[in-house]
């Protein structure tokens, strides 16, 4: 029984504590939030003794006057006087001036020169810069034409062209108009050249050299065309577009 009343006792003066220490902090802070208040009365009726009579200005009036003060302020930094229009004006003209100043230091390159319509070039004569003169005919079309037609030693005719990578039936039709052939082509001196050189030949693959290769072992020389006609490694179509490049 005494050990309830003591821990009752324990908890009463606890209680009271925790009340007392709260009465205590709230005197503390209505203290202090009185002593600020008489601080801003003090402050405030300061303020009004410096102030002269007649002198109040409305917090509209202040404001516009501010803004009144930093539009003077920016038209006398940018040296345009009391308008900021003739500012803007000027800084307009200026910016205007640079592009034109920009644009007129571009360099311009004048258009490639094409052929009119009847004018012609000639299919082996002519090197790439006379071939971009053709329309539809560029850098890289030219390139790959010349390139083509040394491998070949010429183009025997025009629709040789059809051969060249790139080049389709449309394009092909709308250059042909202007290019002539002009049967400068050479031809492959078949019983002369060495196997590297009859390789090279766009028209001759591996085992049709080797053919050639070997009857000229076996039989000598040949004589015409029509002995390559009997071999299996050459076709009919092969047989017409090599006839103008062999040379017996």
């Amino acid at each position: 029984m005494a050990v309830i009343l003591l821990l009752i006792l324990i908890v009463l003066t606890l209680i009271l504590n925790i009340v007392f220490s709260f009465r205590h902090s709230s005197d503390i802070i209505l203290q202090q939030n009185d002593s600020l208040v008489r601080e801003f009365e003090e402050f405030r009726r300061t303020l009004t003794l410096k102030e002269p009579p007649g002198t109040a200005v409305s917090d509209e009036r202040r404001v516009s006057t501010g803004r009144e003060s930093v539009a003077e302020r920016s038209s006398h930094e940018t040296g345009s006087g009391t308008n900021p229009r003739r500012s803007e004006k000027g800084i307009s003209q200026r910016y205007s001036s640079t592009g034109d100043n920009i644009s007129s230091s571009r360099t311009t390159y004048p258009a490639s020169e094409k052929l009119a319509v009847g004018e012609t070039i000639s299919l082996n004569e002519t090197d790439t810069t006379e071939w971009k003169k053709v329309p539809g005919v560029g850098s890289v079309y030219a390139s790959r034409i010349v390139g083509y037609r040394g491998l070949l030693g010429g183009f025997v005719r025009v629709e040789q062209l059809l051969e060249v990578y790139g080049i389709d039936q449309e394009l092909f039709s709308r250059i042909a108009v202007y290019i002539e052939p002009d049967g400068n082509f050479s031809r492959l001196k078949i019983n002369d050249s060495d196997f590297g050189e009859l390789l090279r030949h766009p028209y001759l693959n591996y085992k049709q050299v080797k053919a050639i290769m070997s009857i000229r072992r076996r039989k000598g020389d040949l004589s015409s065309i029509r002995e390559l006609s009997i071999l299996d490694e050459f076709t009919s179509e092969d047989i017409l577009r090599l006839e103008p490049y062999l040379e017996f």
